[in-house]
């Protein structure tokens, strides 16, 4: 059988590739600047596949040169057939062993904070980017604004990571308040978690 995954999930992890290439996190994964769109792109499809089938994948409207992936809370964590299915071993062989345990050891760490953090059902924000080309115009926000006064609706919250101090501003804009800020684990990257609580 078939998995159906999200018909723009080539290019939605090239855009998220140009979004996150100077992040601090994709930097320590991929440290080589002159391999880091392709080895960004098979983490970013990796991600897009995941919330394909287990969560929400948002753009604007007549637009795809921004992305939100989002997850519920219970849809995290990857089964051994998940790995495979994404695309686990086309990335092993683009971004190697080292990358690939940096990648699983930061997501890790990750989830062991965030799990201390909140522990009732929530909405993770996995993944957001608009292309670079397209920053400045608004579309974050019509990205990201109907997901949360849904999950208001909802009286659901939601939470975040971020490893860039340029995104806690934005952030902090939609709702989002800091809960966590230090270094992960091994100090390599500094790491913000934000959680927004419904309105």
């Amino acid at each position: 059988m078939t998995t159906e995954f999200h018909p723009q999930t080539e290019h939605l992890a090239r855009v998220l590739s140009r979004a996150f290439h100077d992040d601090p996190l994709f930097v320590y994964f991929f440290p080589d600047a002159a391999k880091r769109a392709r080895q960004c792109f098979h983490s970013f499809r990796f991600m897009l596949r995941h919330a394909a089938l287990y969560g929400e994948i948002i753009c604007a409207d007549q637009s795809t040169d921004g992305v939100a992936l989002w997850l519920p809370s219970t849809a995290m964590h990857h089964s051994n057939l998940d790995l495979l299915r994404f695309g686990v071993l086309p990335a092993l062989f683009v971004q190697g062993p080292a990358a690939i345990k940096r990648q699983l050891d930061a997501v890790e760490d990750m989830h062991s904070m965030h799990q201390t953090i909140i522990s009732e059902p929530h909405a993770y924000l996995s993944t957001f980017g608009v292309d670079p080309a397209q920053q400045g115009k608004g579309l974050g926000s019509a990205i990201l604004r109907p997901t949360l006064e849904r999950l208001d609706r909802e009286g659901t919250p939601a939470y975040l990571d971020t490893h860039n101090e340029e995104n806690v501003s934005l952030y902090l804009r939609f709702g989002f308040e800091v809960v966590h800020h230090g270094y992960l684990p091994g100090g390599a990257v500094m790491h913000w978690g934000m959680l927004r609580q419904p309105r």
